[in-house]
């Protein structure tokens, strides 16, 4: 990685001594070995702590709806195939100006699992990385200023892997069944709000969980509270999560919220033909009409 290392550095170092951008955000090496976190970057001399390699896990285009980074104005960023996505909706849903961004992407070939790489795992394999790794058909960001190569080899894969083998799991259970499943994960729920932290798609200015005048969902724990919570924030992301997978990864408690996230994003695949993120030109799935839609809900 070290020839990775060297070429974002430059890269890095040569837009803030031209004043290109006023902030970089990277990757750095964490507090274990096998772990990586976000750096912010704003002077030339500091561009040596810059790095990628596969324990990159974070989307750091979650960083890009925050006022603290905005001020910045003109701002360079890292990202992975699937962090390219996330940039292409907040700019269809003008959250962020192409003008104001220098995207320097990283092919990635995958990322390992923290759990495993907190273990000393360093090997790329379908049983070492994130789901969405296995799903991943994004690996080179097509929308970048810079592209730094990467020499990691594809994930060595059986050829077996459904990527939505859990959620054809799900779909064959009665109604019954799925209350309790989902019902059982949702107890689990504490209200910390990291899955919306997380989420670079996440970025009301005020939060419908925190407007009380009227309350419209019950700040409570327990199976009515919990349940409003989860699957609105699903449904205020239909259409538009890019399967990241940032809200699973947070949760303290292992809720699998990636599976109702790929549910709903198969359904508007399905219904509509429209994958998120994928083009910048591309208008929001539910930010446009055609007599071709699915109308079969309407009687």
């Amino acid at each position: 990685m070290a020839n990775i290392d060297e070429k974002l550095q430059k890269i890095a170092r040569d837009l803030l001594e031209s004043k290109e951008v006023s902030l970089i955000i990277g990757y750095t090496g964490g507090s274990h070995p096998q772990r990586m976190r976000p750096v912010f970057i704003t002077k030339p001399e500091d561009v040596g702590r810059l790095s990628f390699n596969r324990h990159s896990v974070q989307d750091l285009a979650v960083f890009l709806k925050k006022q603290e980074v905005k001020k910045f104005g003109r701002i360079g960023i890292v990202v992975k195939g699937c962090d390219e996505k996330a940039l292409n909706v907040l700019m269809q849903e003008y959250q962020v100006s192409r003008e104001n961004i220098k995207i320097i992407g990283v092919e990635c070939n995958g990322v390992i699992r923290q759990d495993l790489a907190d273990k000393g795992e360093t090997d790329l394999s379908e049983n070492t990385v994130y789901d969405k790794c296995l799903m991943c058909g994004e690996h080179t960001p097509i929308l970048h200023d810079y592209l730094i190569e990467c020499a990691d080899p594809q994930i060595s894969m059986s050829g077996d892997i459904k990527p939505f083998a859990k959620i054809e799991e799900l779909d064959s259970m009665s109604s019954e069944e799925k209350d309790v499943f989902w019902e059982k994960e949702f107890d689990k729920c504490i209200k910390c709000y990291a899955c919306r932290q997380a989420c670079p798609l996440c970025y009301c200015s005020r939060c419908i969980v925190e407007k009380n005048v009227p309350q419209w969902i019950d700040t409570n724990f327990g199976k009515i509270g919990n349940a409003q919570w989860n699957l609105i924030r699903a449904y205020h992301l239909a259409g538009r999560c890019i399967g990241c997978g940032e809200c699973e990864r947070a949760c303290p408690v292992n809720i699998p919220l990636m599976l109702i996230n790929g549910k709903m994003a198969r359904s508007i695949h399905d219904l509509f033909g429209y994958k998120s993120g994928l083009d910048v030109d591309a208008k929001p799935v539910f930010g446009v009409f055609s007599e071709s839609d699915f109308n079969d809900f309407i009687k």
